[in-house]
């Protein structure tokens, strides 16, 4: 989102109408919720697509997980059209901010998957020790042929 860091970045948006309401926008009812002590935390960390070399975009489909989430969670009816996900979004309670010494940093409460809490790392080690055993086999047969090529040509190489 910002070119010139590549620190983590964020955005606080602030909405002092978190009131239950009806409204109509662009004709359509929107019936929002009483949302006063509530916070939506969303980290985007682990969303969006390759762009350039280190950069990262949010494609249209991001764009509108995000708002979607966002809108979703704003409803009446948000139990059925809101959740929190893992690595995406939470939605704290203020008693809960209150617990954590009124810190809103999102990873304090959007949980985060350990991925390397469930490998078996023998069987990982042995299957890496097999691929790593071809690679070099590979690069062995790729030695021997390229020496071949070279003697055929009259410039044979010698080790």
């Amino acid at each position: 989102m910002f070119y010139t860091t590549n620190i983590s970045v964020t955005l606080w948006f602030l909405n002092k109408n978190k009131k239950a309401r009806t409204i109509e926008h662009n004709g359509k009812i929107k019936k929002y919720r009483n949302r006063e002590r509530e916070i939506l935390f969303m980290d985007l960390r682990k969303i969006g697509i390759p762009f350039e070399k280190k950069f990262i975009q949010f494609s249209e489909e991001n764009i509108k997980q995000v708002t979607d989430t966002f809108h979703n969670w704003q409803q009446t009816d948000f139990e059925k059209t809101y959740q929190n996900t893992a690595e995406f979004c939470y939605s704290a309670k203020f008693e809960e901010v209150e617990k954590k010494d009124f810190s809103l940093v999102p990873s304090k409460y959007i949980e985060f998957v350990n991925r390397d809490e469930n490998i078996d790392f023998d069987e990982k080690m042995q299957t890496l020790q097999t691929e790593f055993a071809d690679l070099l086999k590979a690069e062995d047969q790729s030695k021997k042929d390229l020496l071949t090529v070279f003697k055929e040509l009259g410039y044979e190489i010698k080790l």
